[in-house]
């Protein structure tokens, strides 16, 4: 005899814990839209139709970090003539090698969209990056949860109290099903079948869970590799030998490709060794880079094998993600914590019941 089983997931709770839910998680996902969303349209219009011209530095601004902000910011502002004649006046935040580098009234090189010579920048773009695509499905995915249990909870909060009471007892008829407290095993082939209640914060807080772990790792990632090159790093200057690009196609379209920069240099370490090394840059880098030219590299005195560029420093971006990770972490664990003992207070409820009834 063989038996069968067959879960059937269900979100059972009150329409004011679905509304509640939904706008948390459709706050997320905005959040995460819009902190993305704009850098990520720009570099997808100035990688389809952009146009390098020549601008003038106008003005250079130094932004310090406000109060309570570590964050200081460098801003250049330049005008440029587009291909059709016209003018546009801008201005683009930039690190702070560059903005030393550029000098006022001097030429700089900037690119902006064709159709809308608004969106321009300093130097190359190198297209849409992997962060601002995860930041962009991360949002989508939380704003699309977040609107369909608002949808549930107002669709709930109308719903006359008993229809959901009768819509279980319909489908309980017309199953054969035997139903006791929302609970239903259903009889015939096949032999054993479980209606099984899920909380909408058991779902919630694992997925927040999981993806502010993820974050987390990532983060700690770049954060130990960034410590291990100051800890046990040697700067030293390397000579360029090769340039090379590489395309990658990407598996979700025959269409979309993705280009990497690789930079080879030569370099000698401490201990007279010569040793080859390479590192992968953005476009705006790679073009900056010449053969031959002396390049500034850091490696492991103990692994002179491990070595990048001292430009290519990660920066806070570790930190962030670090953040941001504990926060959704923490988010998620409470909710799902709170999923949880909902579900040990109903079921000791539910003895409670029994007993007395019994």
């Amino acid at each position: 005899m063989s038996v069968w089983f067959r879960f059937q997931w269900e979100i059972r709770s009150g329409s004011a814990s679905l509304l509640f839910a939904g706008a948390v998680l459709l706050g997320l996902g905005c959040l995460f839209v819009a902190l993305s969303a704009r850098d990520t349209f720009h570099a997808h219009r100035l990688a389809t139709d952009g146009r390098m011209a020549s601008a003038t530095v106008t003005k250079k601004v130094v932004h310090p970090a406000a109060k309570g902000t570590s964050n200081t910011t460098y801003e250049v502002d330049y005008v440029f003539t587009t291909a059709d004649g016209r003018h546009v006046a801008s201005s683009d935040t930039v690190d702070p090698d560059t903005w030393e580098r550029t000098e006022d009234r001097a030429p700089v090189e900037v690119q902006y969209s064709a159709g809308d010579p608004t969106i321009n920048r300093i130097g190359p773009t190198t297209g849409v990056t992997a962060i601002a695509v995860m930041f962009l499905s991360v949002g989508c995915a939380l704003g699309l949860l977040g609107a369909s249990l608002l949808v549930k909870g107002l669709v709930a909060l109308w719903a006359p109290p008993q229809s959901a009471g009768s819509d279980v007892s319909d489908a309980a008829a017309d199953t054969g099903a035997v139903v006791s407290r929302g609970w239903s095993t259903v009889d015939g082939p096949p032999l054993l079948q479980y209606r099984v209640r899920v909380s909408p914060w058991i779902i919630i807080g694992g997925i927040l869970l999981i993806v502010g772990v993820s974050f987390l790792l990532i983060g700690d990632l770049e954060l130990r590799q960034g410590r291990l090159y100051k800890t046990g790093g040697s700067i030293a200057t390397a000579m360029v030998v090769t340039k090379s690009s590489r395309v990658e196609a990407r598996p979700q379209s025959a269409h979309s490709q993705q280009i990497h920069y690789d930079v080879g240099y030569r370099f000698t370490s401490y201990d007279g060794a010569t040793v080859q090394g390479s590192d992968e840059v953005d476009l705006r880098t790679w073009q900056s880079i010449r053969e031959r030219d002396p390049i500034q590299i850091v490696y492991l005195r103990d692994q002179p094998a491990r070595s990048r560029l001292v430009a290519n420093d990660p920066g806070a971006a570790p930190q962030q993600f670090i953040v941001l990770g504990r926060m959704l972490a923490a988010v998620g664990a409470l909710s799902l914590s709170y999923g949880l003992f909902s579900v040990v207070r109903t079921r000791r409820q539910r003895r409670i019941d029994a007993s007395i009834v019994g």
